[in-house]
């Protein structure tokens, strides 16, 4: 039996009908797309939904530090390296004292990234970190003594330095010992490098061009820094020496610049999306899963009855893929243990090129308050509802091949059962829906994609016999 849920003229009864929520405002939805509330909302759902391909995206791109954020060490299978670029010219001081010196060293300093770490809603019991984390460090090193030579270096595009990470072969490398300490309210940590990059670097007449790689795979956390070039907070690399006194090694405007290249483990899952590194599934379903059951539910689809004075238009006004959901597969995956949203967006046509959009999200109050939201995933429950709209609706109106998706990790989720999308003021506070901050952990995928899926559908239509 069809079952149908009639449009009112009343907003509050309209969107409680659908989505159990003033808040989605479908009656003027409607209005705006030029239906009129005599419109009925057919309810239905399309069993035995299964993919025709899914395509898994892992992002391995080299990406500069143009944020606040500075990765170094592992979670969940992925480490993060650090690559710098660093410029430097030595003044005539310094020379003098670097050869009379009894000693030289090098190290690099970190700020912590204290605007996550000092986060209200940062998990408590993740301080303090202590840990001697064994760092691979790499190199590359010229030196010159012509002028124009950091001229030279400064006109080496981003783009160009970033491509060259992706083979990187170093001129020399040794390991190094970074003693992690960080308790809440910390700000600067500090790492010694190589002795035998000192030495090499203590042969410097005039100006030198140092490329660094820090690598720790084996690494227990990721830690996060300062990252951004043009902040005083960025990691520093430091040349002192010591003799009568302690000189520090002042450097003349250089080309800096840093970035993060990921590595994932080479028995990694490769049915698994990270957060925060970008990764993506594309999941392509084919319309003959979901155009026959739509024909089947109408009876007659598409109705066509031109002329005769009855609109016949029909369009999606909500459409939910729920799919199963096995988060024991991913335990200890994340570093915060918080609830992670999961965002979707559909591939639709834009003057005849394919595009992107990711979908809006329409709230189930009742739902919400019961059970948390759908889109999250290491929460209660067992399985996952994605909201796929936009891309249900061109499929239909389009009568289109297939229907493709994309599938995210977005940000972890603060307030699970809050019927809200959105940070809000509550007794004088921000109430915070979500951590500003991506969590790096790992979700495994597989049983999402092998088992079959329900979509579910709110069309609105008008037929001659419902007049």
């Amino acid at each position: 039996m069809k079952k149908l849920c009639f449009l009112f003229v009343f907003a509050a009864l309209l969107t409680s009908c659908i989505f159990d929520s003033d808040d989605a405002g479908v009656s003027s939805w409607l209005s705006d797309h030029g239906l009129p509330d005599s419109y009925k909302v057919h309810v239905f759902d399309i069993e035995n939904i299964k993919p025709s391909s899914v395509e898994f995206g892992k992002n391995v791109a080299p990406r500069l530090i143009d944020s606040m954020e500075f990765f170094l060490g592992k979670s969940a299978g992925v480490s993060y390296d650090m690559y710098m670029d660093v410029a430097f010219a030595a003044d005539t001081t310094f020379i003098k004292s670097l050869k009379a010196a009894d000693s030289t060293n090098t190290f690099m300093s970190f700020f912590w990234f204290w605007k996550l770490y000092n986060n209200k809603n940062f998990p408590k019991d993740s301080l303090p970190f202590k840990e001697d984390m064994n760092v691979q460090v790499s190199w590359k090193l010229e030196f010159s003594e012509k002028k124009k030579f950091l001229d030279s270096l400064s006109k080496i595009s981003d783009s160009v330095w970033l491509a060259s990470l992706s083979d990187w072969e170093a001129d020399d490398s040794d390991e190094a010992v970074f003693e992690i300490s960080m308790k809440k309210g910390d700000s600067t940590t500090f790492m010694y490098l190589p002795s035998k990059l000192t030495e090499q670097l203590s042969k410097m007449t005039y100006a030198a061009h140092l490329q660094l790689k820090l690598s720790a795979p084996k690494a227990e956390h990721l830690y996060c820094f300062f990252g951004n070039v043009s902040s005083s907070f960025a990691p520093r690399f430091n040349f002192y020496t010591v003799g009568d006194s302690v000189n520090y090694l002042k450097p003349s405007p250089p080309p800096y610049r840093a970035a993060n290249v990921l590595v994932y483990d080479e028995d990694e899952c490769e049915t698994c999306l990270h957060g925060g590194s970008r990764d993506s599934v594309v999941i392509s379903i084919p319309s003959e899963q979901i155009l026959p059951a739509i024909q089947e539910f109408y009876e007659k689809y598409p109705l066509d009855n031109k002329g005769d004075g009855y609109d016949v238009r029909q369009t999606v006004v909500l459409a939910q893929l729920t799919m199963a959901r096995d988060d024991a597969a991913s335990s200890n995956a994340t570093e915060f243990g918080l609830p992670i949203q999961v965002v979707v967006g559909s591939f639709v046509d834009s003057a005849g090129t394919e595009v992107r959009r990711m979908e809006s999200y329409r709230l189930n109050k009742e739902r919400i308050l019961e059970d948390g939201h759908q889109n999250l995933i290491f929460h209660e429950g067992d399985s996952l509802s994605l909201q796929i709209t936009g891309g249900l609706r061109e499929l239909v109106n389009l009568e289109k091949d297939s229907l493709k998706i994309v599938v995210k990790m977005g940000y972890p989720f603060l307030q699970e059962k809050d019927s809200t999308y959105t940070d809000y003021i509550a007794n004088g506070d921000t109430n915070y829906v979500f951590m500003n901050y991506f969590d790096h952990g790992r979700y495994d995928f597989s049983k999402s994609l092998e088992n079959p899926m329900t979509l579910k559908l709110w069309m609105s239509s008008k037929r001659k016999e419902e007049n």
